[in-house]
């Protein structure tokens, strides 16, 4: 068989283009992870941040949300990331937030609450005038990453610094932010509030 230089050419092309696909496609694109993190109420003797007590990454989404409240939520696999709501995360049958460990907050690999997610959760009631969270240094991975973001559990001031310690620039989500603007990929620490 003869092959002509038109289609040696084509044939290289080709060659070239998949291994730049190839090169292109990190394992995030195709494996998003789903971790967790277990942190403490705000201590006036920590210097305004919150403890880590545990942390753990799952291949799903449900196997996160469902570790992260203690098996108490196990969201249908139909269900994306955008449609949960806090009813399906922290409520109980009678419609209070129950008294295990409740979500105050996820963020987002990409905008519009897409790609992996980094869920917070809390062994409380969420935030109160009396309860807030903080972390002063985001978790590994999680630095400058966040590109949307939600809280929960009554945590109604979801705050993103651009520095580390609530220092720079910062954007507060409120419940929800489908893109953190300027702040895209630029998140260092957070905080959550009830006002």
């Amino acid at each position: 068989m003869r092959y002509t230089t038109s289609s040696l050419y084509i044939i290289g092309s080709l060659i070239t283009a998949l291994a730049l696909i190839a090169a292109n496609t990190s394992p995030e694109t195709t494996n998003p992870k789903h971790c967790y993190a277990l942190i403490s109420p705000v201590d006036e003797n920590s210097g305004g941040a919150s403890q880590m007590l545990e942390s753990a990454c799952f291949d799903t989404f449900s196997q996160a949300i469902k570790a992260a409240t203690q098996g108490r939520v196990e969201l249908d696999q139909s269900i994306t990331p955008a449609d949960v709501t806090d009813a399906m995360l922290n409520t109980s049958e009678n419609g209070s937030l129950p008294a295990s460990q409740v979500i105050i907050g996820i963020d987002w690999d990409y905008t519009n609450y897409g790609g992996s997610s980094n869920i917070w959760a809390a062994n409380d009631y969420g935030c109160s005038s009396s309860i807030q969270y903080g972390v002063t240094t985001m978790p590994s991975g999680w630095d400058d990453r966040v590109s949307s973001a939600r809280g929960y559990s009554n945590c109604n001031y979801y705050y993103h610094y651009q520095n580390t310690s609530y220092g720079g620039a910062f954007i507060v989500c409120h419940t929800g932010c489908s893109s953190m603007g300027s702040l895209d990929n630029d998140t260092s620490s957070e905080r959550w509030t009830y006002n």
